[in-house]
């Protein structure tokens, strides 16, 4: 009897999709003491759950992670922000599915305090209107006890030393 090959790894995450490399811009807005994130879902496994994230999206060609993080900031939440948003916050890789595509991504995470609660979604792309199911303002005891996943893993904790820091007039822009 000869000895039996061992069984084939398992697949890997993503196999066989068609895999996009980037760099994105992400945005975290604080108002008072609450920062918005957006609630999606896989548009092609909408029945997998959804999850709260924050704002922003993939460089643009020639564009620095803060102008994409600025641009998205302006096209999902109608947010008009400062040119200088001063320093990456978190800086990040992560890789997931979605959409029928692997994305692999580094994140910058960028920190702007805004004078208004108000949001616009008509500036949505036709992915963000398929995938996107809604918008909140968010407490850090409101992050904590979430009970949806919350994207990137550690928000609350970062979201608190940004408000500390907001109360005592920095890191994070002001946008008017």
């Amino acid at each position: 009897m000869s000895p039996s090959a061992p069984p084939p790894p398992p697949p890997l995450p993503g196999a066989g999709l068609p895999v996009m490399r980037r760099r994105t811009g992400r945005l975290l807005p604080l108002y008072g003491d609450a920062v918005l994130l957006l609630r999606g879902r896989d548009p092609l496994q909408p029945d997998a759950g959804q999850w709260w994230f924050t704002v922003g999206g993939g460089c643009e060609p020639g564009e620095s992670t803060a102008q994409a993080a600025r641009r998205e900031a302006y096209e999902e939440t109608g947010l008009v922000l400062p040119d200088d948003l001063g320093p990456v916050v978190l800086q990040r890789a992560s890789a997931f599915a979605f959409d029928g595509v692997w994305l692999e991504q580094t994140e910058d995470y960028y920190c702007c305090r805004v004078l208004s609660s108000d949001v616009v979604t008509t500036g949505w792309t036709e992915l963000e209107q398929r995938s996107v199911t809604g918008f909140r303002w968010w407490t850090v005891p409101e992050l904590l006890a979430a009970d949806e996943p919350v994207y990137p893993p550690g928000l609350a904790a970062l979201v608190a030393r940004l408000v500390d820091a907001a109360g005592r007039g920095g890191p994070g822009a002001v946008s008017g």
